[in-house]
Order: C-alpha cells, then structure tokens, then sequence
C-alpha cells in the first residue's frame, strides 16, 4: 500500500505527464492548421493557374496574375480540400470544413492565437471560441478583441471564454447591439439533424431571451414531474414536455411521451404565470422577468439592467443570466412587463453589492438574490450550469460552524455539490477583502450613509481536486 507521499508523488507525476501531452498535442493542432491552410493554398492555387490559363490561351496563372488578371476568389478550394482531409483522416466532410475554415483564418488573420496553440497555451477548442468570436468584426476591432480573449483562453475553460467574449464583443463591435440583434433575429429558423436509431436533433435559432424562458420552463415543468415513482431523468423529463407542448399545445401531458407522469405544466409555471422580478440599484441592477408576452411562454429569468438604462437615460445593454448582454430596448420592455422589483443596493463604479449580509442557517431571499446575480454559474471551476439550475452550498458546512454568509455561500450544480458533500473534491473561499468599494470615506459607502464596511470580500472560490491540484473560480465581474 501507498503512503501518502508516495501517493501525492505518483499523481504530481501523472498531472505533470497529462500537462505535458496536452501542450504537445496544442503544438500538434497547430501544425495541423499550418498544413492544412497549405493544401488549401496549393489547391487554390491549382485552381486559378487553370481558370487563367483558359482565360489567356494557356498562358500560366501566375504569369497572368503578374499582368493584372484579378485573381477569382471562390470556396471551391475549400470545399477540395475538406473532401480530401475527410478521406485522409477518415472525418466527417463537416468536420473537415470546419478545420479548413479555421485554419485559413488562424494563418492569415489570427497568428497570434495560432502561436499561443503552437506553445501550448491554449488548446485547439480555446483557439476555435477566439475565431468564432471575431467573426464578423472589423478588423481592427477583430485585433482588440483578440487581444483581450487570448489572457483569458489561458486561464480559463472555451465555454466560460465564450460566455466572457460575448461581453467584451459588445463594447467593441461599432454596429449597435440592437441593429445587430434585429439582422440575426431575421435569421431565426429550425432545423432537423438525422440521428442513428430513429432518433433527430432539432435545432432551433431564436432570440436569446426567449430560448432562455423556454429553457427555464422545461426545467422548471420537468422538476415538477420529478416523483419517487418517476423513473424518468430530467433530461428526459425536459424532452417530454417540450413534446408535449409543441403536439398538444395546451402544455399539459396528453397523449405523448408524458402521459400518465402525474401534474403537467399548471397554472404555475403556464403560460401566464408569474414572470419574475426586476431589480434596480444604484449604479446597476438586477433581475427582470424574461415574459414571452401575453398568452405565451413566462418564466422567472434574471435580467442584470443599469438602472439608467431602465430608465431611458443611455442604452448600456443588459446582462440575460446565462447568456450575456442584449439589447437596451429589449431589456426595457422585458422590465415593463415584470410585476415586481428587487432592489440590490450597489455601488456606481464597481458594481460591488453593499447591503446584503445574512447569518442565519436559512439563506434568506435578498442574499438568494444577490448571490445568484454574483455566480451567475456553478462556481466549480469550468462549469457553465446556470445559477438559477443550482444548490447553495455553505462552503464550511454549518455542522462544522459555517455561517450563513455571503463568503461562506456558493452556487453548485447537483453533480458537484455531490462530489463535495462525498468528499471527493473540496471548496475553500478567500476571506480576504479583495474588491475596494470605492474612494469613501471609512464608515460610509457610496451613497453617503454609515455602513460598518466599505470592502468585501472578493467571492473567490478555491477548488482542490481529488489529486491535489488547486484550482481557483471567480465570480463573473459585474456587466457594467
């Protein structure tokens, strides 16, 4: 049997092999790029030595182009040389593409992510989420952007730097976020994907504030279902009820995959139920009802909205929970239709919350709400689940004398919150004062009235994984 040193010495080990290969195969990927943006060149090239020398009575392409033929841009060499890597790796003719795609842009436009691939940075995902996410932006917003993602590629998971790059996306791109929302929104559609053994994907393509309160109403529907006598999975709850819904339009189990489970889709959490609440504070608020409007889909979704934005002062855009920012105009009219307010009192500059502060063993439903808007996300390092689809854990249990605080609360998925209740990975949360407030004079916060704290602390979460490693999660900074 092991002692503990040997124990510990044998995973450093591993880790530092696992590190290893996978800065190894980043190097790989990359090279992979490099020669795949080679065969679609050579093809390109082929290509146009041929139309031009059609063109010219046989005269070479490149004699031609030396001439002024204007060289004729098409996705023909790209189409080849997906067929061809499909065949030679023996992939799919989509994922191929997609490697071409990404490659030529990785090359000739983004080398920088490519180097930091080369040297094992980041990975082949992480590179992919920074060329998806400067898609469509000029170029010297394209630069900024990448600039700011490739910091936190190497810190962070792709999904996580997905969700961040959504934000930074917003600032940067000169296109207003509404003119954008409404070109996408003109692109909406659904889509059917074939699968083995009788079953399809359906992709819908819709405004993010309505695929959020469809989500949050599966989930809410589906959890109600959720009995000792139900065998069902959640996921498999969500699918039958987005059945049921869409084949007998009145939202309750009829004769589809949901009969006989027990209550359907109620009054609660139908089509007319409440939609939430909406919160203001001092410089930045939190929480309105996402309402798909009258007789239609409303579920409790929160919406981060400055309180100058709900006020039609300017039009810094909203934060959807789980999503990222959207629109100004859309974050107003969703807040003209919540039937409640929540005030978190925050302050103007960095968004630090001021008045929350619990210690009782039930967490009460103002420091619910703030910690939901500070999490956003289950606080496990990379996992993306939203807040509003988790448990708060007491990060030093109560039983072991952990009060009920908001540096002692934290957002866990059920899967992770098992694993921490089982002891496999384990949850410690800075107590240093790490987010200044602001330049107030002691004893007073932002709005000028006595408040016993004018630092708090920074919410950081340290995660310890069964092999000893150290891991730390942030909350996401405030939206504004």
């Amino acid at each position: 049997m092991r002692t503990g040193a040997e124990y510990r010495t044998e995973c450093e080990r591993i880790d530092a092999r696992i590190l290893s290969l996978n800065a190894e195969k980043a190097r790989i990927d990359a090279d992979m790029a490099a020669a795949t943006e080679e065969l679609r060149v050579l093809l390109e090239d082929q290509f146009f030595d041929y139309q031009s020398g059609a063109q010219s009575g046989g005269e070479s392409g490149r004699q031609s182009d030396q001439h002024g033929t204007r060289r004729r841009r098409t996705n023909l060499a790209d189409t080849t040389a997906a067929t061809e890597l499909a065949c030679l790796l023996r992939i799919s003719e989509r994922a191929a593409h997609r490697l071409v795609q990404y490659s030529a842009v990785l090359v000739n436009y983004q080398p920088r992510t490519l180097q930091a691939l080369r040297e094992g940075t980041i990975s082949w995902a992480h590179a992919t989420t920074v060329v998806h996410e400067c898609e469509g932006l000029p170029a010297g917003a394209a630069a900024l952007l990448e600039d700011q993602l490739l910091p936190l590629a190497a810190d962070t998971t792709p999904s996580r730097l997905s969700a961040r790059a959504r934000s930074l996306r917003t600032r940067l791109d000169p296109e207003p976020l509404l003119d954008r929302a409404a070109t996408a929104a003109s692109r909406r559609r659904v889509d059917i994907e074939p699968d083995h053994d009788a079953m399809a994907w359906l992709h819908v393509y819709l405004s993010a504030t309505d695929a959020t309160a469809i989500d949050t109403r599966l989930n809410l529907t589906a959890r109600t279902l959720q009995t000792p006598t139900e065998h069902r999975t959640l996921p498999q709850l969500r699918a039958d009820v987005l059945t049921d819904l869409l084949i007998s339009g009145d939202g309750r189990p009829g004769t589809t995959a949901c009969q006989g489970a027990g209550a359907g889709t109620g009054s609660d959490t139908g089509a007319g139920a409440d939609a939430g609440s909406a919160s203001t504070g001092a410089s930045s608020g939190a929480c309105a009802g996402v309402a798909a409007g009258a007789g239609r889909i409303r579920a409790h979704v929160n919406v981060t909205v400055p309180v100058l934005t709900l006020l039609g002062v300017d039009d810094a855009p909203a934060d959807l929970e789980g999503y990222g920012p959207i629109p100004a105009d859309i974050a107003r009219r969703l807040a003209a239709h919540a039937p409640s307010f929540t005030r978190l009192l925050t302050h103007p500059e960095t968004g630090a919350v001021l008045s929350v502060g619990r210690t009782t063993y039930s967490v009460p439903a103002d420091l619910k709400a703030w910690l939901r808007v500070r999490d956003q996300t289950c606080r496990h390092p990379g996992c993306t689940i939203p807040a509003s689809r988790c448990e708060l854990d007491h990060t030093v249990p109560w039983s072991h004398g952990g009060p009920t605080s908001y540096d002692n609360l934290a957002h866990l998925c059920r899967k992770h919150h098992k694993l921490k209740s089982e002891g496999i990975w384990r949850y410690t949360q800075d107590p240093r004062d790490a987010l200044d407030t602001g330049n107030t004079p002691a004893g007073q916060n932002a709005l000028g009235t006595q408040d016993t704290r004018d630092r708090q602390p920074s919410g950081r979460l340290t995660a310890i994984s069964p092999t000893g490693r150290v891991y730390t999660s942030d909350p996401v900074p405030p939206p504004f």
